[in-house]
């Protein structure tokens, strides 16, 4: 995992109790919230490393902000 993926699932762990932190997403990681939930998505895909339990609430987190926020 990068610098870069590891500040993200740090930042998403941290946050995911209190609703995720959208508001710091921008200034953090140069993203908008949105960019930022799916690339956590591919990140929780691609490296199996992160504790099943981490995995299934950061991917429920994701799932839940980018239906809010894009719907079909």
């Amino acid at each position: 995992m990068t610098e870069d993926e590891l500040a993200m699932l740090d930042f998403a762990v941290k946050w995911a109790p209190f609703g995720g932190g959208d508001e710091h997403i921008l200034p953090e990681f140069g993203v908008f919230p949105a960019v930022f939930y799916r690339q956590l998505q591919r990140l929780l895909t691609r490296h199996h490393g992160v504790n099943d339990s981490v995995r299934r609430r950061l991917d429920e987190l994701c799932a839940l902000k980018l239906a809010a926020m894009c719907p079909d």
